[in-house]
């Protein structure tokens, strides 16, 4: 779980570095490897709430890069 965090964590950091932008292709590379973790978490009955908040943070740094 903790590798998920400092992906996230660090494409909040490259969004404030860059005044609020970051690469879409590292986001997009982000949002997949956690919804790859989603998918083996629902697989394997492991806990999912953390990895959708996670989600949802890429989705937010996503859509103000729009």
């Amino acid at each position: 779980m903790n590798k998920y965090y400092r992906m996230v964590i660090e494409l909040f950091k490259e969004s404030l570095t860059n005044v609020n932008r970051v690469n879409p292709d590292e986001s997009l590379r982000v949002l997949i490897e956690i919804e790859k973790a989603i998918t083996t978490a629902k697989i394997t009955g492991q806990p999912l709430d953390e990895l959708y908040q996670l989600k949802a943070d890429v989705e937010l740094v996503r859509a103000l890069n729009e």
